[in-house]
């Protein structure tokens, strides 16, 4: 994200030695996005952030906004800014597949956290992409999608924008998001908003990653009709598990495993 700087809500005394001295600190901590408005597609793998339902209210956007709009012909992710104010009012990000699977816990050591707004510093559009690699780490249910830009082995800035979604910046640039509680965040694509009070039962997210898992092995060319075979009954094996449940999330995972099934 060459072509723009990212501003943080917070004190200015913390981040100042983070960015460059003209940088101007958007110290307003008011809360635009809420996570009602963090949305995990399952079927399509995207996420997406802000209260618009679809592509043509993002499209409405463009006159009033700034930011990457190009996701139709263009590896960019949709990442959008308020014209009037520069602050950031959502997203719509293709996560790059397949999903790593990640058994312990996340690293965030270098990972020093704010909580806040983000806001951009010049007033033009952008290229973006944030999810050249996605990454779900079971045991603390976290999404991680973040640009092959992303230095993991120096100091990063977690800005919490609301209690389950972050974005992470790096000199100056947005280089990922994280989102906890994940697979709350998972909704069919018929739903346009997460269910506040819904509590996912833990084992979802071990189903999730052996859902992530085989769909890894889907990518190879070479699979004989018997492996074909033994992966549908995978598939089939976790649909049966999730069957009994009603919330959203399951749902979400029913329905995308029907498809893949449909697929093989």
């Amino acid at each position: 994200m060459d072509l723009f700087q990212l501003q943080v809500g917070g004190p200015c005394h913390l981040l100042r030695k983070y960015y460059h001295e003209n940088m101007k600190i958007n110290i307003n901590n008011k809360q635009i996005i809420s996570n009602t408005d963090v949305r995990w597609y399952l079927s399509s793998q995207i996420i997406w952030i802000g209260k618009e339902k679809n592509y043509d209210e993002i499209e409405k956007l463009k006159n009033k906004s700034y930011g990457s709009f190009e996701w139709l012909w263009s590896d960019s992710d949709t990442i959008l800014f308020n014209k009037e104010d520069l602050n950031f009012i959502g997203a719509v990000i293709k996560l790059n597949e397949p999903i790593i699977v990640k058994m312990g816990k996340m690293d965030k050591v270098l990972l020093e956290e704010r909580e806040g707004n983000i806001k951009i510093s010049e007033e033009r559009n952008f290229e973006c992409n944030l999810s050249d690699f996605t990454e779900y780490y079971i045991e603390e249910d976290n999404l991680l999608s973040y640009s092959e830009k992303w230095d993991r082995a120096n100091l990063s800035i977690e800005v919490k924008i609301t209690s389950d979604f972050s974005v992470l910046l790096q000199n100056n640039e947005m280089v990922g998001i994280l989102i906890y509680n994940a697979s709350n965040h998972l909704i069919p694509d018929v739903v346009y908003q997460v269910d506040a009070n819904e509590n996912i039962d833990s084992n979802l997210c071990i189903k999730l990653g052996r859902f992530f898992e085989l769909i890894e092995k889907i990518d190879n060319d070479d699979l004989t009709q018997h492996e074909e075979l033994e992966l549908k009954k995978a598939f089939l094996e976790i649909y049966e598990e999730v069957l009994p449940y009603n919330e959203l999330s399951y749902v979400a995972l029913k329905d995308t495993i029907v498809n893949v099934v449909d697929y093989l």
